[in-house]
């Protein structure tokens, strides 16, 4: 395979606003991945991100502890729902007295 190379002139401004239009691509391009939207799934999703076992989880629904949808005999969860309870279940430090 043979590269052709391609000489380019570019004043000073125009390559800082390459530059910055090649860096604004890539970090909306980035963002995009990562916010990807809301995850739904059933109890393999509750297991992957509560890492609890589906005797437990189906113990939680049962107590409406943890945030779920029910279609029919189908359980839904959504993994932002999911992560947004694993965070509220942070308990107090004992022992710290600062």
């Amino acid at each position: 395979m043979t590269t052709k190379s391609v000489l380019i002139q570019l004043s000073g401004s125009d390559l800082e606003t390459l530059i910055f239009d090649c860096v604004d691509k890539a970090i909306k391009l980035n963002q995009a991945t990562v916010t990807a939207p809301d995850e739904i799934g059933g109890i393999e999703l509750a297991r992957q991100v509560t890492r609890l076992s589906a005797a437990r989880i189906y113990t939680l629904v049962s107590e409406r502890a943890i945030p779920h949808k029910k279609r029919g005999n189908r359980l839904y969860f959504n993994r932002a729902e999911l992560l947004t309870w694993v965070e509220k279940g942070n308990r107090k430090q004992v022992g710290n007295n600062e």
